[in-house]
């Protein structure tokens, strides 16, 4: 009798509960999508773009390479590697400061972006091939990252508004999402991305590295490895915090003198002896 009358109320309330609309259903599906960037899988956000969001990002990137040649990219790989590295192989002092419970997501993020720009050659900002750099295998490390908690999508909902957006709600922050080309993204982005298209571009149209400017941020690289380096000797998060502070500070130092000329070329060597 009583299995009865529970299977009974729970077909009433299946009949009470209202069906999930379709656009509903896309929107929470891409909800998904977006925040499975926080397990590293940047190419799910990228598969969520619609087509022509992609197209222009990738217009964005190839605008950029065509700005900077494969020696400045190259160093900046190696020099960002030696950044990613560093703060995995001492995320107990890098990543103090982050609250423990977004720690792993927080890990899993820097393991991506590492292998996207190990991944990233020349030819493929060149071209455009977001798709496939993106879908680079995360870095591993021993007992960084084979030690995380599996990745926990959180609670999703999502309700269709009146204006014909969705409301979709992760934990308690809520966010509209609305279409755009048959895909479902947050309204924020679609109301926005055309304009920062545009800025992009506008600023990178006027972008040019003369040879001394060049000189000068082939520099930087090194000191930026040399720092990161430093900081992977330290022992504790005082010794962490310390190290890059001496290591970055002359970094931004010699960042903010670009273009400067011949004194600021002289500065620049002096603030790369104390990187090293």
């Amino acid at each position: 009798m009583k299995k009865t009358l529970l299977a009974a109320a729970l077909a009433a309330a299946a009949i009470a509960a209202p069906a999930a609309t379709p656009s509903e259903t896309a929107a929470l599906a891409a909800a998904k999508q977006f925040y499975s960037a926080k397990s590293g899988d940047f190419a799910a956000v990228w598969n969520a773009l619609p087509a022509s969001y992609q197209k222009d990002v990738a217009d964005v990137v190839k605008l950029f390479a065509s700005k900077i040649d494969a020696d400045l990219w190259t160093a900046a790989q190696g020099a960002l590697k030696d950044i990613a590295g560093v703060a995995l192989k001492k995320a107990e002092f890098a990543l103090a400061d982050v609250d423990e419970e977004d720690r792993p997501d927080t890990i899993r993020m820097i393991a991506k972006a590492a292998a996207v720009v190990k991944a990233a050659s020349y030819d493929d900002i060149k071209a455009g091939n977001l798709a496939k750099v993106l879908a680079a295998k995360p870095l591993e490390m021993a007992g960084v990252t084979d030690n995380l908690p599996a990745f926990k999508m959180p609670e999703i909902s999502a309700k269709q508004n009146d204006d014909g957006t969705v409301a979709v709600t992760v934990d308690d922050d809520t966010e509209d999402f609305s279409p755009v080309e048959g895909k479902w993204i947050p309204k924020e982005m679609a109301d926005g991305f055309a304009d920062g298209v545009k800025e992009a571009k506008e600023g990178l149209a006027d972008f040019s590295v003369p040879p001394q400017m060049k000189q000068q941020i082939m520099a930087i690289f090194p000191a930026v490895s040399a720092a990161a380096k430093n900081c992977a000797k330290a022992k504790t998060k005082e010794e962490f915090q310390q190290a890059a502070m001496m290591g970055f500070m002359p970094v931004m130092m010699m960042a903010g003198s670009l273009g400067g000329g011949a004194d600021a070329d002289e500065d620049d060597g002096e603030e790369y002896d104390m990187a090293e």
